[in-house]
């Protein structure tokens, strides 16, 4: 029987040849890989001997010689720097419409062709999808990797009718060292039930590598389907998560409370005078030229401030609408009077007629410094400059002052243990602006029936007020005042209350808590400088380190740091 053949396979060492290397390419075939020549364009068989006789025959000489005396084209590597500042830029602020014509405009400011932008919509839109968005995704998931975090969640459509929840997550930022709320998703709804806005929240946790365990609260409106006692999606979310806190908007619940109460009491011309005041004026230039004019006769030239609307979806604008109506009560009421002569219109006849009438000022001249304070506090809410731990105690003080209103000095009302009603005084001090109006009605002969027919409609006005903030507060409104114990002012008293019932309520093992609990007691022996502002002042300790380097009060800090407050809910989906 005859011996097989040896048959010879490509080897790689061959393209590392200096007598090869030129020239010699591997290719696949059916017959595995090959030798194949780049100058003749001829396959060649797996044998070094072969290989060196073609490279030294006259064939492939000549086609070496032609070859390299051809010159090459330059390729220079296009700069991508400025292009992603550019697509960065136009993802952040402005639409991706207009990239086509800011690339036009950029250019203008090269000489160079190979500096010139070429950049378009379609260009721009995938780098932002398949470039950007994977980096900062990337980023963001190495920031809050194993760290505690909240969500804010909140439902929106967009112009197709398709719904969405928008997520905004908070959560201590070790790449900037202090506490960030950033957007996180944007997740399409298919079912806008509690069990589709779980699973959406579900699928985002997943995809972005969190831990539902470290959820420690979460912020929404006060619909139904958020915040529903037997199938809401915090009653949903806390069967699978026991320490988790709900928070609901404060901004929402003022706006809910002031609407309800100024429904049911106050009188409903006052909502037909706002509406139709902004009307009248919304759709004609000519008019808000007139009233303009006259404004500037009345006022020695100044301008007015326009008119605007009271609209549901912005919080609390009947503040600012009532405000404008106010400060220009006299001018409006001159308008109308004019108006309704000259152009016959029965809107302008009724306008002037609640213009003309003085309990319609008087009610107005009550409302308006309570919205002023309410609208405060609610301003201070949605701020992101505010002492967070201070702002339960200006929520308190807001129901303070409103009790205070309408109950004797001599009675301290606490609202949650107490019914307001039991303490009303039918004769008190509604406020200057008020109470100056009806000291003027009353030398015109204002009847006693109507006086006291307009205090009692301010005073229910307020009761309402009172208690509807009270049903809408958080239901964790407790847990919110201990946790304005880790406010820098308490943890620098010696004489502090400790944390031990607070710290409990996030499933904190016995160790954990003696550590924080020892820490506690032990940090204000220390002197620190941030100690104006509470969030600088948790930064501060966090970042404290002794002697050899270590965490003095690592525990202590994260849980101040991470605690979740009300003011850190901001609704901004």
């Amino acid at each position: 029987m005859p011996k097989p053949q040896y048959t010879q396979h490509f080897r790689d060492s061959w393209l590392q040849d200096p007598h090869l290397k030129d020239w010699l390419q591997v290719i696949e075939s059916t017959a595995g890989q090959v030798a194949k020549c780049k100058f003749c364009g001829t396959t060649l068989r797996s044998h070094y001997g072969d290989l060196k006789s073609h490279g030294m025959s006259k064939k492939h000489l000549q086609n070496k010689k032609v070859i390299i005396m051809q010159p090459k084209i330059p390729f220079k590597p296009e700069p991508t720097g400025s292009r992603k500042k550019e697509e960065l830029f136009t993802a952040m602020h402005t639409s991706i419409r207009v990239v086509d014509h800011l690339g036009e405009v950029i250019n203008h400011s090269h000489e160079k062709d190979i500096e010139k932008v070429q950049l378009h919509r379609t260009k721009c839109t995938s780098i932002i999808k398949k470039v950007l968005a994977l980096h900062f995704t990337e980023v963001l998931k190495h920031d809050f990797k194993d760290q505690p975090f909240s969500l804010l969640i909140d439902e929106s459509t967009d112009i197709a009718v398709h719904k969405y929840l928008g997520l905004i997550i908070i959560y201590y930022s070790k790449l900037h060292q202090t506490i960030v709320s950033t957007y996180l998703d944007l997740a399409e709804l298919h079912e806008c039930n509690a069990e589709g806005i779980v699973s959406a929240i579900k699928k985002t946790l997943k995809r972005f590598d969190l831990r539902l365990e470290n959820l420690m609260g979460i912020g929404t409106d006060n619909t139904s389907v958020m915040v529903g006692v037997n199938n809401g999606v915090y009653t949903k979310l806390k069967e699978e998560v026991p320490h988790l806190i709900l928070v609901r908007c404060l901004c929402h619940s003022l706006q809910l409370a002031v609407s309800a109460a100024a429904k049911e009491f106050l009188p409903r011309n006052l909502e037909f005078l706002i509406r139709e005041t902004y009307d009248w004026f919304s759709r004609s230039s000519s008019r808000q030229s007139l009233y303009k004019e006259l404004y500037k006769t009345i006022n020695d030239g100044q301008k007015p401030l326009k008119i605007v609307q009271a609209c549901q979806t912005r919080w609390l604008s009947i503040e600012s609408a009532v405000s404008r109506i106010y400060t220009q009560w006299l001018e409006l009421k001159t308008h109308f009077s004019v108006a309704k002569v000259h152009e016959r219109c029965h809107t302008a006849e009724l306008l002037h007629s609640m213009y003309a009438n003085e309990m319609n000022y008087a009610y107005i001249s009550f409302l308006y410094p309570i919205l002023i304070e309410i609208n405060r506090v609610n301003k201070m809410f949605e701020s992101k400059d505010t002492d967070h731990i201070k702002l339960c105690e200006e929520l308190t003080n807001l129901i303070d002052m409103l009790v205070s209103k309408v109950t004797l000095p001599t009675n301290k009302v606490d609202i949650f243990s107490q019914n307001i009603r039991d303490f009303l005084d039918q004769k008190c001090y509604l406020g200057f602006q008020f109470e100056k109006q009806i000291h003027e009605m009353r030398e015109k002969r204002l009847p006693r029936k109507e006086e006291e027919t307009i205090r009692r409609r301010c005073i229910t006005f307020v009761v309402s007020l009172v208690e509807e903030i009270k049903n809408r507060l958080p239901e964790n409104l407790t847990l919110m005042k201990k946790i304005s114990r880790i406010s820098v002012e308490q943890a620098l008293n010696h004489n502090k209350q400790p944390l031990i019932d607070i710290i409990v309520q996030f499933n904190k093992s016995a160790e954990h808590i003696a550590r924080v609990d020892d820490q506690w007691h032990q940090i204000h022996l220390l002197k620190w400088n941030e100690t104006n502002n509470t969030k600088k002042f948790w930064n501060e300790v966090l970042h404290f380190k002794d002697a050899q380097g270590n965490s003095r009060f690592d525990e202590l800090a994260t849980f101040c740091d991470y605690s979740p407050n009300t003011a850190s809910f901001q609704c901004r989906c």
